[in-house]
């Protein structure tokens, strides 16, 4: 465990853990949900890094530059891979201090994922809030596509509002894999306003984001803020406790519905995403 702090903002990371953020508070009041002491699997803490893709890849396959890959599912009884590699992996901590810590994690291209790379996490606390930033490398002797992502828990209760703005929303099948459907950003809820949750899932894409959210209750608001990021998949299950807002470099199963819309970085090259979390009590 690594414990942070800055001002009133205290956070706790475990690299250990899919390098995953275990507790993000301001002033005593959890911002994202708190990972419990023997919680031991990134879908129990406050938020994780999505690399090298993110949300699932249908059936684990898809074709690159001629290039057939296969994936294993990698989270059963779910048949679709979801989420990247890095978050069911230990990250190494490279350098820290009182207030911030960045840490590592190196794929050499060996397994089922071909291309190499190389990501950095970097969790910085100051007396306004936190930033997170994802950053990868390609090490692979060819061009690879990358995707990039964030996934924090966000602390929910009953009255809890929730405000931001998308173009459109994706419709998903019985698999939550994008069904070909568009519909209005506000479809399930008027966001754009702010507006409690549904009760009904909330497990969509919301494309052509504005790179802004609010979410308040009665403990205050938090605001936050993503950088190139131009999609926020939004899950929050019916009557749950879990409210995650992430923002994602490109939409669920790209690399087979959309792949000129995924990042391709030549041998070296870099890509970089980033969140910025504030928060004010009530």
């Amino acid at each position: 465990m690594i414990e942070l702090a800055a001002g009133a903002w205290r956070a706790a990371l475990r690299p250990g853990v899919g390098g995953c953020l275990a507790v993000l508070d301001r002033a005593g009041v959890p911002v994202l949900r708190t990972m419990g002491e023997d919680a031991d699997h990134p879908l129990q803490s406050a938020c994780f890094a999505l690399v090298p893709y993110c949300n699932r890849i249908a059936e684990g396959r898809f074709a690159f530059a001629g290039r057939a890959v296969s994936l294993t599912p990698n989270l059963p009884p779910q048949r679709h891979p979801l989420h990247g590699l890095g978050w069911l992996q230990p990250w190494r901590v490279v350098r820290g201090d009182s207030a911030s810590a960045l840490l590592e994690h190196a794929h050499d291209g060996a397994d089922e994922w071909p291309w190499a790379y190389l990501a950095h996490q970097h969790v910085a606390l100051d007396e306004s809030g936190c930033t997170i930033r994802l950053m990868v490398q390609n090490r692979a002797d060819e061009p690879a596509p990358m995707g990039l992502g964030l996934h924090p828990y966000f602390r929910r209760a009953p009255e809890t509002t929730v405000t931001f703005a998308a173009a459109a929303m994706l419709g998903i099948d019985a698999g939550f894999l994008p069904d070909g459907t568009r519909h209005p950003a506000d479809m399930f809820a008027p966001w754009s306003s702010g507006a409690t949750l549904p009760d009904t899932l909330v497990d969509h894409c919301f494309t052509r984001w504005s790179g802004s959210a609010a979410i308040a209750d009665a403990r205050g608001t938090i605001a936050l803020r993503g950088f190139g990021a131009p999609h926020c998949h939004v899950y929050a299950p019916p009557g749950g406790d879990a409210l995650c807002l992430e923002p994602v470099g490109h939409t669920p199963d790209a690399l087979n519905r959309v792949p000129d819309a995924m990042t391709v970085l030549p041998p070296g090259g870099g890509a970089c995403i980033a969140l910025r979390i504030e928060a004010s009590t009530a």
